[in-house]
């Protein structure tokens, strides 16, 4: 017997090597709550954050018989796609509304072309970039490039880890003797 399909969502993986700790020095497999590798639904951005944190329903790395339903950030994940969902138990995760709030949550997405070209935005655009001295220049692929032109200027990539990436109005140093190719 097979299920009939309820509605459809983004998926994406929990990245299997997570930057934590200060400065994102410390690498861990997968997050607190989920195993690297494992499947979570994403919901829409709920803020005005650029979409940096996300709601995501998932089963816990420590128990798998129920969904949870948590904040992460979007660094963490990869692999954005659109799935249809089948599980009444995973629509209602997603559905049932937040702590305290009687509302509903509205965790699915308006249209399945709104959901698609978020999938594809954030396969393409992964990793939050800003200057050293702070500007934000939004998100950028993964790796990233090594120059960037924002304002009339041109940035270089100084420092880059898995939750973003710094550019500087310094141009790289060079070995003396040693001429950077063109």
């Amino acid at each position: 017997m097979s299920e009939e399909m309820a509605a459809f969502g983004v998926v994406a993986n929990v990245r299997r090597e997570t930057a934590q700790g200060e400065g994102g020095l410390e690498i861990r497999r997968g997050t607190k709550h989920f195993s690297g590798g494992a499947k979570v639904w994403v919901l829409p951005p709920r803020w005005g954050d650029g979409g940096e944190k996300l709601y995501v329903v998932g089963r816990h790395r420590g128990n798998r018989s129920g969904y949870i339903r948590i904040v992460i950030g979007i660094e963490h994940l990869e692999n954005f796609r659109v799935r249809g969902i089948y599980s009444p138990a995973l629509l209602r995760a997603i559905e049932r509304p937040a702590k305290g709030d009687t509302r509903a949550f509205g965790g699915l997405w308006e249209t399945r072309e709104e959901a698609e070209r978020f999938a594809e935005f954030r396969n393409r655009h992964s990793v939050w970039a800003k200057t050293s001295e702070g500007f934000h220049l939004g998100y950028v692929s993964d790796p990233p490039p090594l120059d960037l032109e924002a304002k009339g200027r041109t940035y270089h990539l100084a420092h880059f880890n898995a939750r973003r990436a710094v550019y500087s109005t310094l141009p790289p140093p060079t070995e003396p003797g040693h001429t950077p190719p063109r």
